[in-house]
C-alpha cells in the first residue's frame, strides 16, 4: 500500500474528500496474490523510469499535462467550486516569455521520484533511462515582419531573406527543456497540497526551431535558465489548485491526482542565445520577441494529472507480482 510521506498526505486528502478506491465493474485478472483490471495494472507502466534505488523512502512519480482542465465530471467540478467558494479559472496550459506565447497543446510528461534527501527535506530524483521532462515541440508564433532586419548583419540578412521572404519558412516550434541536471528540480509536498508557496521549481530553457534561427536557438540556457517556481496557490492574477480529486486503485497500490493546476507569473526571462549562425541573429530575435523580459511580464500554466506509487509497489507491479 502507499505508505510514504507523500502517499500518506494524499491518502488523507482522499479520505477528506470522500473519494474511495475505484470500484468500477470490470473483468479482474490475478496478478500475484491480488486481482485488478488490465487497465489498472497497465498504469504501473508509468513508473518504468522510476529511480528505484535513489532513496530509502521513495514515491515513484509520473505527471502529464493537458491543454485544458479535464474534470472527471460536472458534479466534481461543482463540488470543488462550492468547497473553495470560487469558480475554476479553467486556464489553458501555456508558457509565455516576453511576446513568445506557446500554447502547450501537446502533453508534457514529467518522470522521476519524490523522496527524503540527505537534508531530510522533500527531494526530486530524476528519471532513469528516460528524459525527466520529455521534450515535446509545440507550435509557436511564426517569424514575421516583426523581426528588425536592421539588427542583422549582411550575411544574416541574406539568410533571412532566403528562408523567410523567398522560401516562406516562417513556421516555428518551441520546446521546453530542462536546463541542467534533474537534481536542480525542487519540490515541496506540503506546498503542493496546501496551495501555498512553491510546489515545484524547474530551471528550464525554451528551444526555438526554424530554418532561419537554426538548431541552437534558445531562450535561456543551462548557465542562465528560466527558473519557473510553480505553485498550486496564487501567483499574480493567476490561481492554481491542488488536484480537485484523488483516486486509489482497487488494491491501494497507486494514487492518481486529477486536475492539478500549477501557475507562475513571477519569473524573469533572459534573452535568446545561438540564433542564426553563431548567434548572429540574437539581437534581432530578442527585439522581435521582447526579450529579455522582467518579472511580472511572463507566465507559465500547467494543467495535468499526477500518478504516484511507492518504489516497492511500482517495481512489483512492473514485474507482474501485484
Amino acid at each position: 500500500m502507499v505508505r510514504t510521506r507523500l502517499g500518506a498526505c494524499l491518502v488523507a486528502a482522499l479520505a477528506a474528500t470522500g473519494v474511495a478506491a475505484n470500484s468500477a465493474q470490470a473483468t479482474l485478472i490475478e496478478y500475484g496474490s491480488y486481482k485488478e483490471t488490465a487497465t489498472e495494472h497497465a498504469e504501473f507502466q508509468a513508473f518504468a523510469a522510476c529511480p528505484f534505488a535513489a532513496a530509502a523512502q521513495l514515491d515513484c512519480s509520473w505527471a502529464r499535462s493537458t491543454y485544458k482542465e479535464q474534470w472527471p465530471s460536472k458534479a466534481l467540478k461543482e463540488q470543488y467550486e462550492q468547497a473553495h467558494e470560487r469558480k475554476a479559472q479553467e486556464l489553458p496550459s501555456e508558457f509565455k516569455a516576453g511576446t513568445v506565447t506557446v500554447q502547450l497543446k501537446m502533453p508534457v510528461t514529467l518522470r522521476g521520484g519524490i523522496g527524503i534527501g540527505e537534508n531530510e527535506e522533500d527531494t526530486w530524483f530524476g528519471a532513469e533511462g528516460a528524459e525527466t521532462i520529455q521534450a515535446t515541440p509545440q507550435v509557436a508564433q511564426p517569424l514575421t515582419k516583426d523581426v528588425n532586419t536592421a539588427l542583422l548583419s549582411a550575411s544574416e540578412l541574406n539568410r533571412y531573406t532566403y528562408y523567410v521572404k523567398v522560401s516562406h519558412e516562417t513556421k516555428v516550434t518551441a520546446t521546453v527543456e530542462l536546463a541542467g541536471p534533474a537534481s536542480a528540480i525542487k519540490v515541496s509536498v506540503g506546498n503542493l497540497l496546501s496551495e501555498t508557496g512553491t510546489a515545484f521549481a524547474f530551471p528550464v530553457k525554451l528551444k526555438l526551431s526554424n530554418p532561419f534561427v537554426g538548431p541552437d536557438c534558445y531562450v535561456g540556457s543551462d548557465s542562465k535558465p528560466i527558473v519557473v517556481e510553480f505553485t498550486t496557490g496564487s501567483s499574480g492574477a493567476l490561481q492554481g489548485k491542488s488536484g480537485s480529486t484523488a483516486r486509489q486503485d482497487r488494491n491501494g497500490f497507486d494514487l492518481t491526482v486529477l486536475t492539478d493546476t500549477l501557475v507562475d507569473a513571477s519569473f524573469a526571462s533572459p534573452g535568446v542565445e545561438g540564433c542564426g549562425v553563431a548567434g548572429g541573429a540574437d539581437a534581432a530575435i530578442n527585439s522581435a520577441l521582447g526579450l529579455p523580459s522582467p518579472s511580472g511580464q511572463n507566465l507559465a500554466i500547467l494543467n495535468g494529472t499526477l500518478k504516484l506509487a511507492t518504489a516497492e509497489n511500482a517495481q512489483e507491479g512492473l514485474e507482474g507480482k501485484i
